[in-house]
C-alpha cells in the first residue's frame, strides 16, 4: 500500500517527511521517505475557475445584453504556474492507495487539497492530518492522529461557497457597472467585489463624516480643593439619571453641551462647599508585553513607524522567509505561538543577539523562564504568529535597508516576550458632592520593563492597554494622601470648555485596523455576531479580507482610482464617491460579508447543499444585476459629451483601450467611428468591406479570403475569420503568398556638405 501526503506548501511537506522518516530523498516535485511513503505539495491553490468566455463564448466580449452571465457550475483548471506540479500530483495519485490531506487546518487549506482529489477523480481512501506547528515533535504527534477526510467535507464546501460567490458576484457586477458607466461616458472599469467595495464604503463614510462635522462646544465641571497646601481637581462624572433627565443637554459621549446647565451644576457645587472622598483605589498595574505579530499587525506597525506600504511589507516578509529563512510563515492572521515553542527561546534570542545590534544591550536582561499569554495552543488554528527562526548562516549584509527594518520589528516583538512587565502606579479617587460624583485619577510609570526597547517615534503597539488617566486635570496633589470618608473644602467650581472633533481621516494604519474590526459597522446585531463568532480565536475581530489578501484589495482600489493618498491620509476620489453613491447600499456595506458568511456556515454545518447555495448565489446576483441595468448609475464626474449613433440613435461608447467610438447597441448595430480629439468623427467614411472571393485561407483552411484595397491602390487578401485567423496574402502569378508587414523605421537625415 502506497501512502501519499499532499501538503499545502513545500515547507510543510519537508516537515512531514522529516517527522515520519529519519531519511528521505527529494525527487521531482515530491519526497520519498525510507519506508516508501510519498510526500508532495501544492503551492496554495493549484486550480482556478475558468474565465467566463470558456463557459460561454458569448461572454468573450463585454456586452450588457448578455448580463447577468450564467456561470455555474464553474469548471476549474490548473493555473499556468502550477500546471507542472499538478501533473506531478496526478502521476502520484495513480500509484497511491491511501492519500492524506495535509492542507492547512482551516477551510481554505481543506479545500485546496480536496479540489485536487476531485479534479483527478481519486477514488481511494483519504485521511486528514491537522498540522499547525512545523516542529518535528508536533508533526509526529499530528501524524499519529489522522482522521477520515470525510469529517471535514462541510468546511471544504464552505470554502468552495465563498470562492463561488466572490467569483460570480465580482464578474457580473464588475461587468454590469462598467458597461453602464461607459454608456454614460466613463472611461474605465468599475471593479466590484464583496470586500473591495465594502472597504470603499468605509473610506467614503469616514471621509464624509470628517468633512461634514460641525464643531460644537461641550463643558466639563470641576471641583477644586486644597489640602495640605496641594491642589486637587475632580471632574464631574454625569450619572445615567442626570443624562436621562436632560437628554438634549448631553452629547453621545455624555458630555454637557448646554452651557446654562453646566453653570447651574457649577453653582450647586460651590454652594455645597464640601465634598466627601467616597472611594480610593491605589494599585501597581503590570502591563504585559504585546502579542507577537500577525501579518496585519506587522503591516500596520511597519507603515506607522517606517511608512512602508502594506503590499511592500508583505513582499519583504516573503523574502525574509523564503530567501533568507529568517522568519516563520508570514501570511498568518494569528498572534499566538505554540506552547512547545517556548523551549526555543534561548536559541532564538541568541540568534537575535548575533543579528540585531540594536537589541544586543537588552538580550542579557531577558529571562527565558518567563512564559506569557502569547504561548497558547488553544488560540492557534492554521498558523501561529510570525517569529524569528534559528539561522546560523544568516548575514544582515545580505538584507536591504527595508528588510532589516522589518526583521528588527519582528525580533523586537519577540524579545519583549522575555522582558519584565512594565509597571505603572495608578490612583483613582472619587468624591461625592451632594448628589453628584466627581473623579480624579493619575498614572505614573515606575518601571519601563519591556517598553525599554520600543523607543522609536510613533512606535507604539496596539496591544498596550495602559490605564486611562487624566494627568494634568487632577491637579498637583498626591492622590495617595487622600482617604475614604475624608471631607475636603471646595475652593472653586470652574468650567472647562472643549470642542467636539470629527472622526479622524483614515491613515493606512487605522484603515487596516478597522478592516480587522469591521463588524462594529454592522447595525444588525445578529449579523454582527456571525463575524465576531467566526473570528473568536483570530487576530481579527469581525474582519473583512484576510491578512494575505488585504494588500492586494487595497492596491486594486488605488489602481482603479477609487481612493488616493492625501498627505498621510487615505481618502476617496470623486469617482470613488460617485461609485459609492451609485451602487446599491448592500454592495458597500460590511453586512454583505456577514450575510454570506451565514450562508457559508450553513454549508459547513451541512444544513445547505452546494447546489442550494449556488441557486441562492445566482438569484442574488441576478437581482443585483437587473437592479443596476434598470436603475442605472449616478455617475456625474464625467465631462464627456454624449453622442448618438447616426444609424440607430443609441448612445456611442468610447472604447478607451483602442481609442475609437462604438455603438452601445452592439452587436445589433455595428457602427463605429474614429476618435478625433476626444470626439467621434461622425463624418468618417466607413471602411470598405472586403470583396468576397472563392479562395480558401491557406493558414486556417476554414474560411474564405476577402479582397482588400488600400487608399494607394495596393491589393491584398485577408482571412474572413479574423481575428481568430490573421492570415494575410498577396496574389502573385496566380499563387497566394504570405504578406509581410514591414515595421516603420525612422529615417536618419544626412546633412548636406
Amino acid at each position: 500500500m502506497t501512502t501519499l501526503y499532499i501538503a499545502e506548501k513545500p515547507e510543510l511537506a519537508r516537515a512531514i517527511a522529516a517527522g515520519i522518516s529519519e531519511s528521505s530523498s527529494t525527487k521531482n516535485g515530491y519526497i520519498q521517505c525510507a519506508d516508501g511513503t510519498l510526500v508532495t505539495w501544492c503551492y496554495g491553490h493549484l486550480f482556478e475557475f475558468v474565465p467566463p468566455e470558456k463557459i460561454n463564448p458569448e461572454y468573450a466580449k463585454w456586452n450588457l445584453s448578455s448580463m447577468p452571465m450564467s456561470l455555474m457550475p464553474i469548471p476549474i483548471k490548473p493555473t499556468k504556474k502550477a500546471a507542472q506540479q499538478a501533473n506531478v500530483i496526478k502521476g502520484l495519485l495513480s500509484k497511491a492507495s491511501y492519500v492524506i490531506n495535509a492542507g492547512d487546518p482551516d477551510p481554505e487549506g481543506q479545500r485546496l487539497v480536496d479540489e485536487v482529489l476531485e479534479y483527478y477523480k481519486y477514488k481511494g481512501r483519504v485521511g486528514r492530518v491537522l498540522i499547525s506547528d512545523l516542529n518535528a515533535t508536533a508533526v509526529r504527534k499530528a501524524v499519529a492522529e489522522i482522521r477520515p477526510n470525510d469529517e471535514f467535507k462541510p468546511i471544504s464546501m464552505s470554502a468552495l461557497g465563498r470562492a463561488i460567490f466572490d467569483y460570480v458576484y465580482g464578474m457580473n457586477l464588475t461587468r454590469t457597472c462598467s458597461l453602464v458607466a461607459q454608456d454614460l461616458g466613463y472611461d474605465g472599469v468599475l471593479s466590484v467585489g464583496r470586500v473591495q467595495t465594502a472597504i470603499l464604503g468605509m473610506v467614503v463614510t469616514r471621509y464624509r463624516a470628517n468633512k461634514k462635522h460641525i464643531k460644537e462646544p461641550f463643558y466639563d465641571v470641576f471641583a477644586v480643593c486644597n489640602f495640605n497646601g496641594q491642589e486637587y481637581r475632580f471632574k464631574l462624572s454625569p450619572s445615567e439619571q442626570l443624562v436621562s433627565k436632560f437628554p438634549d443637554k448631553f452629547d453621545d459621549k455624555n458630555r454637557i453641551k448646554d452651557q446654562a446647565l453646566a453653570n447651574q451644576l457649577a453653582a450647586y457645587v460651590s454652594q455645597q462647599g464640601k465634598g466627601e472622598i467616597s472611594s480610593t483605589d491605589h494599585k501597581i498595574s503590570k502591563i504585559q508585553p504585546p502579542l507577537p505579530f500577525s501579518l496585519s499587525s506587522l503591516q500596520r506597525e511597519a507603515n506607522r513607524v517606517y511608512g512602508l506600504a502594506i503590499d511592500k511589507t508583505l513582499e519583504i516578509t516573503q523574502t525574509l522567509r523564503e530567501k533568507h529563512h529568517l522568519i516563520t510563515y508570514n501570511r498568518t492572521d494569528c498572534s499566538y505561538l505554540p506552547t512547545d515553542h517556548h523551549r526555543l527561546a534561548p536559541t532564538l534570542l541568541d540568534t537575535i543577539n548575533k543579528l540585531v545590534p540594536s537589541l544586543q544591550p537588552v538580550i542579557p536582561y531577558t529571562d527565558t523562564n518567563i512564559k506569557c499569554k502569547a504561548f497558547n495552543d488553544k488560540k492557534i488554528e492554521a498558523h501561529h504568529a510570525i517569529e524569528p527562526t534559528e539561522s546560523s548562516k544568516a548575514n544582515l549584509n545580505d538584507l536591504s535597508d527595508d528588510e532589516r527594518k522589518v526583521y528588527e520589528l519582528i525580533c523586537r516583538k519577540y524579545t519583549a516576550l522575555f522582558l519584565p512587565p512594565a509597571e505603572n502606579a495608578v490612583s483613582k479617587v472619587e468624591m461625592t458632592v451632594g448628589n453628584f460624583l466627581f473623579k480624579a485619577s493619575r498614572t505614573q510609570e515606575i518601571k519601563k520593563g519591556w517598553k525599554v526597547i520600543f523607543n522609536k517615534e510613533g512606535d507604539v503597539t496596539e496591544d498596550e492597554n495602559d490605564d486611562a488617566d487624566s494627568n494634568g486635570e487632577s491637579g498637583t496633589g498626591d492622590l495617595t494622601k487622600l482617604q475614604q470618608g475624608q471631607f475636603l473644602d471646595i475652593n472653586d467650581a470652574p468650567l472647562k470648555q472643549g470642542f467636539t472633533t470629527p472622526p479622524a481621516l483614515y491613515t493606512m494604519d487605522t484603515l487596516l485596523q478597522d478592516m480587522n474590526n469591521a463588524a462594529k459597522y454592522i447595525t444588525d446585531e445578529r449579523l454582527r455576531n456571525i463575524l465576531l463568532e467566526r473570528d473568536k480565536d483570530s487576530a481579527q475581530n469581525g474582519g473583512i479580507g484576510t491578512p494575505a489578501t488585504q494588500a492586494g484589495i487595497i492596491a486594486n482600489l488605488y489602481s482603479r482610482k477609487f481612493i488616493k493618498d492625501s498627505k498621510k491620509n487615505v481618502i476617496p476620489t470623486a469617482i470613488g464617491e460617485e461609485f459609492f453613491d451609485a451602487l446599491p447600499s448592500f454592495a458597500v456595506k460590511v453586512d454583505l460579508t456577514a450575510y454570506w458568511q451565514e450562508q457559508m456556515d450553513m454549508l459547513a454545518k451541512g444544513t445547505t447543499s452546494i447546489t442550494q447555495f449556488q441557486d441562492r448565489v445566482e438569484k442574488f446576483v441576478n437581482s443585483a444585476v437587473y437592479n443596476v441595468k434598470e436603475n442605472g448609475l449616478n455617475i456625474k464626474s464625467v465631462n464627456r459629451v454624449h453622442y448618438s449613433c447616426p444609424q440607430c440613435q443609441s448612445k456611442l461608447r468610447f472604447m478607451a483601450k483602442h481609442k475609437f467610438w462604438s455603438c452601445s447597441n452592439y452587436p445589433t448595430c455595428t457602427a463605429s467611428f474614429p476618435d478625433v480629439a476626444g470626439r467621434p468623427d461622425l463624418n468618417a467614411k466607413p471602411k470598405a468591406k472586403a470583396e468576397e472571393t472563392d479562395h480558401d485561407c491557406p493558414k486556417c483552411n476554414k474560411h474564405k479570403l476577402g479582397k482588400r484595397k488600400s487608399d494607394k491602390g495596393f491589393v491584398w487578401y485577408s482571412c474572413s475569420g479574423y481575428p481568430k485567423c490573421k492570415g494575410s496574402f498577396t496574389l502573385e502569378d496566380g499563387e497566394l503568398k504570405p504578406l509581410e508587414f514591414k515595421k516603420k523605421t525612422k529615417r536618419t537625415a544626412t546633412k548636406k556638405k
